[in-house]
């Protein structure tokens, strides 16, 4: 699968990016290897977002 992509620019707070680094860690038994900020930063979109897709679908009903 080869999907296009746009890099955006995504300012954090240095509590933040030591979260993200800390989850690098984490997630790092479960994928093999340790995955990047970015994309860390795309699993944590993709969950939130398709979380807040539910609820507004939710709420529609």
């Amino acid at each position: 699968m080869n999907e296009k992509r746009a890099q955006i620019n995504v300012r954090l707070s240095q509590e933040l990016i030591e979260l993200l680094d800390q989850k690098r860690m984490e997630l790092q038994p479960e994928l093999g290897k340790i995955p990047t900020r970015s994309d860390v930063m795309r699993l944590a979109l993709e969950d939130y977002l398709s979380k807040s897709r539910k609820a507004t679908r939710k709420k529609g009903e």
